[in-house]
């Protein structure tokens, strides 16, 4: 009997490299070929919408950004009526982001990418637009639809007192921006989740400190050190990682310091921390962290704009091993917050 439970979770959104991906190409097709692997397999997805794409393509009015909204739109209410769930996702960039006119976006400018750098009011209405966009866009075919979690644009969730009432006013009750031993110190990147308590957990005012009773749940996102035999199994199983969209994560303008040189031992023996992920890793390597996690739930994370042929291995070896789970079956299953 299988007890382990996996949350399945997909940022719903294009690339933010240089170029950005078409709607079609990069969130449309892989999405139902994402929904399509997971039904056969027994299991539904929670996608965390990026709302503002939405919002910024209503401002449009030519025949392609007309058509990709309607696209959108339609894969939501598709979504919902096939047992899948929406949740809210904010990229605040969208704010500093240029059309291009063909279905594409100019996303050179980071200077909003954190929820921080916008002042309470903007973070507060951000929220409120959001999710009554997704209600109402779910509840045209679910009545009472209700979206309970939210995930940062970038993982930039802290600090968390400028997003408290944020959630508040939506009523979102989940966060699952975070994942345990993560951290990026950059300036338009910042998160740090190197101190924080394990698997799931009450919070009140900083998402990185477990308060009992706190208003609000932390469902981090399951993380996993790369040993020397998750290695060996990346390496000596073929994988398939290369992407079917059209857009790409890498931005020309960002600096990259060259990687130094390691030694055969170090590159064995050193570990890396990862977010659990299936499209651009060995399957069965993240098939082997999940069995070595000790936890009843996990979380991974996803892209739909990084689906690959290792996507679909992946859903399908784990469907051994665990049951379906949802943020929303999280919300009134009590005995689940303490793991």
């Amino acid at each position: 009997m299988k007890k382990r439970k996996i949350i399945l979770s997909y940022d719903y959104e294009l690339f933010f490299g240089d170029r950005s991906g078409t709607v079609l190409k990069s969130i449309i097709e892989p999405t139902n070929m994402l929904m399509e692997v997971m039904e056969q397999n027994g299991f539904r997805g929670s996608f965390f919408v990026d709302y503002l794409m939405f919002r910024e393509l209503e401002k449009l009015s030519d025949q392609w950004s007309m058509t990709d909204l309607k696209l959108l739109k339609d894969q939501i209410r598709d979504m919902v009526k096939r047992g899948h769930r929406v949740e809210l996702h904010l990229h605040p960039h969208w704010i500093d982001a240029k059309y291009n006119g063909d279905g594409t976006w100019d996303f050179s400018d980071f200077t909003h990418y954190r929820l921080s750098t916008l002042d309470e009011d903007t973070i507060i209405k951000m929220f409120k637009e959001g999710t009554e966009y997704l209600n109402g866009l779910a509840r045209e075919v679910e009545l009472g639809y209700r979206i309970v979690a939210f995930r940062a644009g970038g993982w930039a969730v802290q600090p968390f007192d400028k997003l408290k009432n944020g959630f508040e006013t939506s009523g979102i009750l989940i966060d699952s921006s975070t994942s345990k031993g993560m951290y990026c110190l950059e300036k338009d990147k910042s998160f740090d989740f190197r101190n924080m308590p394990d698997g799931i957990y009450h919070f009140e005012d900083d998402v990185c400190q477990e308060k009992t009773n706190g208003i609000f749940i932390e469902v981090p996102i399951t993380s996993y050190k790369q040993n020397w035999l998750l290695k060996l199994v990346n390496a000596m199983c073929s994988s398939e990682t290369e992407r079917v969209t059209d857009g790409t994560h890498i931005r020309s303008c960002e600096k990259r310091e060259p990687t130094p040189k390691r030694t055969f031992r170090d590159k064995l023996f050193s570990e890396r921390q990862f977010m659990l992920s299936f499209s651009q890793f060995s399957s069965k390597a993240v098939f082997l962290a999940i069995l070595l996690n000790r936890s009843t739930v996990v979380c991974a994370i996803d892209h739909p704009k990084d689906f690959s042929k290792e996507t679909i291995k992946g859903i399908k070896l784990i469907s051994k091993i665990c049951n379906n789970y949802s943020f929303n079956e999280l919300k009134y299953d009590t005995k689940d917050y303490i793991f």
